[in-house]
């Protein structure tokens, strides 16, 4: 049988395309190095270019966005490990139990992965609010973070446990996300004092899911009464 030998361009295109992903991944190592040890805030492409032996302008080549294209990069890094902690953890038959179990699946990624959290939570936190609007492909990827929970929060809208109208679900979808990771944020805090403990925690996500089978139109209706 004949081989046909590739093309000497193709091969050359291959291997520039190899490079300029070794030299992105080595930035992004980098940057993380920065978050983890210093801080989001203290991440700049010039401390980056010092770290790696490249000049500033030389990594614009390779991040044209600079330094909030890196926060995105290394929070979409994050996200991924966060996404694939959570596929494989137990998942309940039930809407509630299993939006329940993803937010105790969150804290113990947290409290297994210390410096991935903190990289989600520095690098997300340090975005600029246009940068945020525009990171759809992070937070709302097919099998992402948000998808779990909108996956379980329609289901049980669906079957009649979760009483959300239609225009509420987004919110209530960034809201239960905040909660969850606000849990996380108590439980850095806390860390001196033996951490918040797992059933304290569950408890804590349970009672909220429970809110979510209440009335919540009338709830809506009540509140613009009073006013």
């Amino acid at each position: 049988m004949t081989t046909v030998a590739e093309p000497s361009g193709a091969a050359g295109a291959r291997r520039r395309a190899r490079h300029r992903q070794e030299t992105r991944a080595e930035i992004l190592e980098a940057a993380r190095q920065i978050v983890i040890t210093q801080g989001a805030d203290r991440l700049t492409v010039r401390e980056i270019a010092r770290r790696t032996d490249f000049t500033p302008s030389a990594l614009y080549r390779y991040f044209e966005g600079g330094r909030q294209e890196i926060l995105h990069a290394i929070a979409y890094g994050s996200v991924e490990r966060l996404d694939r902690y959570l596929a494989r953890s137990r998942k309940p038959a039930t809407p509630s139990e299993r939006v329940v179990a993803m937010g105790v699946a969150y804290l113990r990624f947290a409290r297994e992965h210390p410096q991935e959290e903190k990289l989600l939570f520095d690098s997300v936190t340090a975005m600029e609010p246009l940068d945020l609007e525009q990171s759809d492909e992070v937070f709302f990827a097919p099998e992402g973070v948000f998808r779990l929970f909108e996956s379980a929060l329609r289901e049980g809208v669906a079957d009649g446990t979760f009483r959300i109208p239609e225009r509420d679900l987004m919110v209530v979808i960034v809201s239960t996300w905040v909660f969850v990771h606000g849990l996380v944020a108590v439980e850095r805090l806390d860390e001196l004092h033996g951490g918040v403990s797992e059933s304290k925690v569950r408890g804590l996500i349970r009672a909220y899911v429970n809110g979510l089978g209440s009335d919540w139109a009338g709830v809506q209706r009540e509140a613009r009464d009073r006013e």
